[in-house]
């Protein structure tokens, strides 16, 4: 599947449902990792057949998280940081591909940043 790249515009018009599916995802990584104590019991012991009386709900919700990001990449988002609710949208600006950059709960796409700088090297629109 060839790369998808964004306009400014085309990428306000995912930022409705970005605005619903990143805290969505930030509250099912959360309980991933906070929720389910005897999930990390579980792990610590998997190579001596450990195993979790909660592995099917916690199954339930990995699938879920998927079930996001698999959207999210689906659309050519990037998903650059669940607990920030950092997204790109790669775009060519000047010739030149970098990434429009989205921070939950932003209403708009304000910012981009070359590839290799990320967040930190975010810059005006």
């Amino acid at each position: 599947m060839p790369k998808k790249y964004f306009t400014v515009e085309e990428a306000n018009a995912l930022i409705p449902d970005l605005l619903d599916w990143v805290p969505q995802l930030q509250e099912l990584y959360t309980l991933m990792n906070e929720g389910f104590p005897d999930i990390q019991k579980a792990r610590s012991k998997a190579e001596y057949g450990g195993g979790s009386v909660h592995g099917t709900e916690y199954l339930q919700v990995a699938l879920k998280a998927n079930q996001i990001t698999q959207g999210l990449e689906k659309q050519g988002c990037v998903l650059k940081g669940i607990e920030m609710g950092l997204v790109d949208f790669p775009t060519i600006r000047d010739g030149k591909e970098v990434l429009l950059c989205w921070k939950a709960p932003e209403k708009e796409i304000r910012f981009w940043h070359d590839l290799n700088t990320g967040f930190a090297g975010r810059q005006p629109i």
